[in-house]
């Protein structure tokens, strides 16, 4: 990544992870994933509160809100846990405990583009790859399908690209906002900010006004909700900020912000609130690091792709001035093959020199970014078992990956009872594990 560290990680529960990640990345933040986490929710709470109370639905409220703050989260959690008798269940104590790793309202400050809230990302991903791969290819497969992958990935990128070019999405008002959201926006993200404006227009309404230190404070009710938002607003340099965090959290203009625009007859959204990474074009423009600083590489790249459209430029009116006339085509002719072979000859000395092998070697070399040894010493494989590998490893003596309690639960219930001979009752065991016998030998 350039020698920067991800700004998140989202992981589960894993305790090897939580101890890793800090000591390998200092400035990440490391975050649990929320759907593992609501997930087991109804495992160790119980399933007759979850499923026969409005337990489940309540605190899925509770947890899920990214409009709450830190303080009114608590409050209700609080409430919830004492409404259903739960305020000494163990696994919940954990949890509230730890709440500043997975619960959304502690880190509403932070862009995570609205997608990392759970490792759904990474999974999908996963499954994206699985549906080209299986354990059994050779690397070279694996590279030749991995490439064809990638090249669906770009088609599909490719597609949306030239949605956002050449289609123009419907506007459903007459307001200049969102006229000039359409022109900037992928079709995608513009949709998202068209709710946001439709809410905005016809929904919000204004509660209180009044000026601070320089800044209007805009009070916006929302509808029949009992919440109220404060936006406040500097006319001078149009410097917008509303209490829900939205654009902090999604880079998207909220509603509320999108009132007090309309309010104030601004007829664009200001460009301090239009993210590069949302527009149409995203993928046109150079590439930058974390300090705003243009990659050499992409520098390069730009100034190749320049030099060839004026080339190609240059080629295209010579032919077009020569056309007609015998004597200069022959002429262009002449020099555009001279031109050929000089080039054709450079080329061939550079190869000479280089002898193919040495250049390769140093392009391997400056790709991975370290010097190739002198000697290799390839050491057997450290066998281990992985927690969601599910294919035999040799070695390990197990074809099967570690299961959790409720799934061997489960597998235990499908299996059909047997008569043992030795109790003479049904059940999953036989002769040999027969619990009645386990007792007797240990009283003997």
């Amino acid at each position: 990544m350039g020698g920067n560290e991800p700004a998140c990680l989202i992981t589960d529960e894993d305790p090897a992870m939580k101890l890793a990640i800090p000591k390998v990345f200092q400035t990440a933040e490391h975050r649990f994933c929320m759907w593992h986490i609501m997930k087991k929710m109804p495992e160790k709470v119980g399933r007759q509160i979850t499923q026969e109370t409005e337990f489940l639905n309540k605190i899925c409220k509770c947890v899920w809100s990214e409009e709450i703050e830190p303080t009114e989260f608590e409050e209700k959690w609080g409430k919830v846990l004492a409404e259903f008798k739960l305020q000494d269940h163990e696994w919940l104590k954990q949890l509230y405990e730890k709440r500043q790793m997975w619960v959304p309202t502690y880190f509403r400050d932070s862009f995570l583009c609205g997608i990392m809230r759970t490792t759904s990302r990474s999974e999908s991903e996963n499954n994206f790859y699985t549906k080209f791969t299986n354990p059994h290819l050779t690397l070279v497969e694996f590279y030749m399908i991995f490439e064809s992958a990638l090249d669906a990935q770009r088609h599909t990128q490719g597609q949306f690209d030239n949605d956002s070019k050449h289609k123009h999405p419907e506007c459903k008002t007459s307001f200049a906002l969102e006229k000039h959201a359409s022109k900037i926006y992928t079709v995608s993200v513009y949709y998202d900010f068209q709710e946001e404006l439709e809410i905005g227009c016809f929904q919000c309404g204004l509660e209180e006004y009044k000026k601070e230190n320089g800044f209007e404070i805009f009070t916006i009710r929302e509808g029949c909700r009992i919440r109220k938002f404060d936006v406040s607003f500097n006319p001078a340099n149009l410097d917008s900020k509303c209490m829900c965090k939205m654009f902090e959290r999604l880079g998207i203009p909220c509603r509320h912000m999108v009132w007090v625009w309309k309010a104030n007859m601004i007829e664009y959204i200001p460009d301090a609130y239009v993210l590069n990474r949302w527009t149409s074009l995203a993928t046109k423009t150079s590439i930058f690091d974390l300090k705003r600083n243009i990659l050499e590489a992409c520098v390069n790249f730009v100034d190749c792709k320049r030099m060839l459209n004026e080339l190609w430029s240059e080629m295209h009116t010579c032919v077009s001035l020569a056309q007609g006339n015998e004597e200069d085509l022959t002429d262009l002719v002449k020099n555009l093959k001279g031109l050929r072979l000089n080039l054709e000859a450079k080329k061939s000395s550079n190869n000479h020199e280089n002898n193919g092998s040495p250049s390769k070697a140093t392009d391997i070399e400056l790709l991975i970014g370290a010097t190739l040894p002198t000697e290799i010493v390839v050491k057997p494989l450290k066998i281990s078992k992985n927690k969601g590998t599910g294919v035999h490893v040799p070695g390990t003596g197990s074809d099967k990956r570690l299961k959790g309690d409720k799934e061997k639960a489960i597998e235990q219930s499908q299996k059909k009872k047997r008569l043992c001979r030795g109790c003479g009752e049904l059940g999953y065991h036989d002769i040999r594990n027969c619990p009645h016998k386990v007792k007797e030998n240990c009283k003997l």
